[in-house]
């Protein structure tokens, strides 16, 4: 009854040290219930196993292809130059025509050459008949060698004279150095041209020419004369050839440039679009895949999760052997593989999962 007492005046003396008391009470009990409640919950999460939908598919044989895109291009292009100085009398041709090789697209004015050409004429005579009397003299021994090669050269002078003329002549109708479009005309009826002045931008668009830029992997599979195929803007495929391949790859992309050439009659299609190139590969076992089934690691690289005998989450990389419209095929993943169709974003790999066949829901 002492002790009782005095513990009685203490509190009585103390009061706070019961709220002190109290709360450690109140503190224990939280500790332990909570406590147990999380093992409950650790325990409850470790019973529950995820649930993923998935589907077995299976390989297929496919060509590995590669897609490039580039730009449609002229086989050729060049400046048709005047070769011969004069004023431009006609214009036979308009921006944007089709001209054959060889047809007279422009002619100049031919000033006095008509003329010329006849006093050339004449003086190539008077050098023939000049150059026969030296022979006959030197023959008889009234001339000698210095005489009859001074003839010689005369004549030759006179011919290289006439010849000279006809070529100017002949340059006062410029023809077109091939068959092509018309694709810049620089000049305008009564202009003056001298000679090395441009007068207009011919065109080649058959063969049309698709160029595009492939990777050091890329390049090793291709050849010259390889078949390709181009999607042009109509949406139509077009058979063509791999006509050209960079032996040095580009400094600043460290690409290598290919050219493939596609037939292009009436040249009906332009230069300058944007074009898709196909080029096949050897043939390789691939699953074909629908975007939605792809999923990212932990290091946000793509590819699909699949699972394996013991439900494990296994991820796999994309190795894309061909893209369509429905999807892409993916070697790599054997001949056949469960893949998460549902459901992947939310297991990791390595996670045990309980899979739903797509066959057990139907």
């Amino acid at each position: 009854m002492h002790l009782f007492k005095k513990l009685s005046i203490q509190l009585n003396e103390k009061p706070y040290i019961i709220a002190v008391f109290i709360t450690l009470l109140i503190i224990l009990w939280m500790m332990s219930g909570g406590s147990q409640a999380n093992e409950q919950a650790t325990e409850q999460t470790e019973q529950r196993v995820a649930k993923v939908k998935v589907e077995t598919l299976y390989a297929d044989t496919v060509n590995r292809t590669l897609q490039l895109y580039g730009r449609t291009e002229p086989n050729k292009v060049a400046r048709v130059s005047a070769r011969q100085e004069g004023e431009i009398i006609e214009i036979l041709v308009k921006e944007g025509q089709f001209v054959e090789q060889g047809k007279v697209i422009l002619k100049l004015d031919k000033s006095d050459l008509e003329q010329q050409i006849t006093a050339a004429k004449a003086s190539l005579e008077q050098s023939e008949v000049e150059y026969q009397g030296a022979v006959k003299l030197k023959q008889k021994g009234l001339n000698d060698q210095s005489a009859l090669a001074r003839a010689k050269a005369s004549l030759e002078q006179a011919k290289a004279n006439l010849a000279n003329l006809k070529l100017s002549l002949a340059r006062t109708e410029i023809r077109a150095p091939f068959s092509g479009m018309i694709n810049q005309r620089l000049v305008e009826l009564g202009d003056y041209v001298g000679r090395g002045d441009p007068i207009l931008e011919l065109a080649d668009l058959n063969p049309l020419i698709v160029r595009a830029n492939v990777t050091q992997k890329e390049v090793i599979g291709l050849k010259v004369g390889q078949e390709v195929a181009a999607l042009f803007i109509n949406n139509k495929t077009y058979p063509g050839k791999i006509r050209y391949i960079a032996s040095v790859a580009d400094d600043n992309t460290n690409t290598f440039k290919i050219e493939a050439a596609f037939d292009n009659p009436n040249m009906q299609y332009r230069a300058g679009f944007s074009t898709q190139l196909d080029i096949t590969y050897d043939e390789v076992s691939a699953i074909h895949l629908s975007p939605a089934f792809m999923a990212l690691d932990e290091e946000g690289n793509i590819g699909v999760k699949t699972i394996d005998e013991e439900n494990r989450v296994v991820f796999s990389p994309i190795d894309v052997v061909k893209s369509e419209a429905s999807g892409v095929w993916m070697a790599g993943l054997g001949d056949k593989a469960n893949v998460i169709t549902l459901g992947q974003g939310f297991v990791r790999i390595g996670d045990t999962v309980e899979p739903v066949f797509a066959t057990e829901q139907e």
